[in-house]
């Protein structure tokens, strides 16, 4: 922690020495948003993400369109905005969230590395609107961009069940609004794959098991 403290009050120091019309001073205050988050997940102090949130909207605001870096720093301030309505449940949050991430999904390349997970996290903010909202465009969205999300992670990816799991689960909920057999189909098929890269040990392999025999059931009710 104190690693942590030294880290942010230098580069809140240069922040505050660094010309504003410097090159280098959105990649300060984006590095200074980023420590500030990683302190406000240790601390829980809301004035910590409150900071990260200024920091980075500061970042965005000074870097160019055209800057590769910029998607990066869209999608940290997306980060800080998605915890802020953890936190408070205020839409607006969200809804920010979702504007930021979108506009660095648009903009970062298709073989980028990060590319699937900032999917993956656009997918899971439009389920969270979703489930405040009830509108149906919010889950057809969010399964879009799940989807892809899990086309472009690779398959020896840790993470490639669980977002199998939960892409699943939302085609799951589609049906249950839509009563569309594709849905349902597709859920099914997203749970086999899901079970198929689960290793037998797994602790949630039982409840991935038994979700698909849930699908299963309803296919043949």
């Amino acid at each position: 922690m104190e690693d942590l403290e030294a880290t942010i009050t230098r580069l809140d120091a240069a922040v505050e020495a660094i010309p504003k019309d410097h090159p280098d001073r959105a990649g300060l205050l984006n590095n200074l948003g980023i420590n500030l988050g990683r302190r406000y997940a240790r601390t829980w102090n809301p004035q910590d993400l409150e900071a990260a949130i200024a920091r980075s909207k500061a970042a965005v605001e000074a870097t160019p369109g055209d800057d590769l870096d910029r998607a990066e720093r869209l999608n940290n301030l997306g980060n800080h905005l998605a915890r802020q309505y953890e936190r408070t449940g205020n839409l607006q949050d969200l809804e920010d969230a979702i504007v930021h991430r979108k506009e660095a999904v648009e903009v970062i390349p298709e073989d980028h590395p990060n590319r699937a997970r900032w999917l993956n996290n656009l997918g899971i903010d439009l389920v969270s609107r979703y489930a405040q909202t009830g509108n149906l465009q919010d889950l057809e969205a969010a399964i879009v961009h799940l989807e892809a999300a899990v086309e472009a992670i690779p398959w020896c990816d840790p993470d490639r069940a669980g977002w199998l799991i939960n892409l699943g689960n939302h085609l799951g909920s589609r049906y249950d609004r839509t009563r569309n057999l594709q849905d349902l189909e597709a859920a099914i098929a997203r749970l086999e794959a899901a079970v198929e890269a689960t290793p037998g040990h797994h602790p949630d392999r039982a409840r991935l098991l038994n979700d698909l025999g849930i699908d299963l059931g309803r296919r043949y009710a």
